[in-house]
């Protein structure tokens, strides 16, 4: 095992900055997770760990080592694909065996490693099988125990699950944060998925564009989102955000959008005071019908756009004052159908405020 340090690390590919001035440490142990949109740069600083590219500027240490001239073979690293990769005229055993065998290690050693790991994967029984009788979680059990059968110092992963369908998916998923708890490799694990990034990393590192917008432990990313791109990016429903005119006036802090007005009690607003106008944010799951009021900021008037029933809950799309479209938490059972009016508030300390210019976080008030 051993930590993984990027140092202002920059890639480009001619004119195209994939990867922009990356520092991230990770921890001996630590599993995280790279998330963000395509073309945000994960898959490339995974790979630059690897060494399947080279970096423009910048070093990477693995351990005590500086890996950036280091040939892939030499930095003990085990790497995970999403095609699993494996060779289809060989049995299971010998996928598993293969990469130990060309390191020359004896026969007792790699059958001990191998047995050992398909006990752990629970695929003990598929050895003697070729990929083509198996099943596509089996074969991404197979990939991963070909991953650990080497026992590196690192796990690399490059969305490992996405051939999978959604039932497989969520299984394999957690089947793989409690191999990681087991053996204690540092994992660094890709995905454009950010249920999986939540679900699956001790932290987060949302990324954009090449660029490090975000890394937290998941409450972290998810509470305090540092810009607009982490709090959109993270959240199912997304995040709804809307441009609003901020002041004080009567002991409240209130935020306007045409006829949409917001009253928020005074003692929430940030002692520094806010820019004129500001973008304000909140979830869906802080968005909720109006019943009594209790803890709500509110009421506000709007019109059901649509209804997504969810089985355990529902969410309302909702067009406030004509214009600024909210997601409204509602319970399974509710009556409102689109066309319908929606009465509804929002969770007091819940509502998030961001630069208009820069989009950095602001306050949650």
């Amino acid at each position: 095992m051993a930590r993984v340090v990027y140092d202002h690390v920059t890639k480009r590919f001619g004119d195209v900055t994939a990867l922009d001035d990356l520092s991230l440490e990770i921890a001996d142990g630590e599993f995280i997770v790279l998330v963000g949109p395509s073309g945000s740069g994960k898959t490339t600083a995974l790979r630059l760990i690897a060494g399947l590219e080279a970096l423009t500027q910048g070093e990477i240490r693995v351990g005590d080592r500086v890996v950036n001239r280091l040939a892939p073979r030499d930095r003990d690293i085990a790497m995970v694909f999403q095609d699993y990769a494996l060779y289809p005229q060989m049995t299971v055993y010998q996928n598993l065996a293969f990469g130990l065998k060309m390191r020359k290690m004896s026969k007792t050693e790699i059958d001990d490693r191998v047995r050992r790991a398909a006990d752990m994967l629970d695929i003990a029984e598929l050895l003697q099988r070729k990929p083509k009788a198996l099943s596509g979680g089996q074969r991404q059990r197979v990939a991963l125990g070909r991953a650990l059968v080497r026992e590196p110092q690192v796990f690399l992963m490059d969305e490992p699950l996405s051939n999978l369908d959604a039932k497989l998916r969520v299984q394999t998923r957690s089947e793989i944060k409690h191999l990681q708890a087991q053996i204690g490799t540092t994992t660094v694990y890709v995905t454009h998925d950010q249920v999986e990034a939540m679900t699956m990393g001790d932290r987060v590192a949302v990324m954009s564009e090449g660029v490090l917008e975000q890394v937290g432990d998941t409450r972290t990313v998810y509470e305090r989102p540092a810009n607009v791109f982490v709090a959109g990016f993270i959240g199912s429903p997304a995040m709804t955000f809307a441009t609003m005119r901020a002041e004080r006036r009567e002991g409240s802090l209130v935020l306007t959008r045409g006829a949409l007005e917001l009253r928020i009690d005074e003692g929430r607003a940030p002692a520094g005071g806010l820019p004129s106008e500001v973008i304000a944010g909140v979830r869906p799951e802080h968005t909720r019908l109006w019943r009594d009021g209790a803890g709500l900021v509110g009421p506000l008037e709007g019109r059901a756009d649509y209804v997504e029933m969810l089985g355990r809950e529902a969410f309302i799309g909702v067009t406030a004052a004509g214009e600024t479209s909210f997601t409204v938490h509602a319970e399974p059972d509710t009556p409102i159908r689109p066309g319908e009016p929606v009465w509804f508030g929002l969770d007091r300390g819940r509502v998030y405020l961001f630069d208009l210019t820069t989009e950095q976080a602001l306050a949650v008030v």
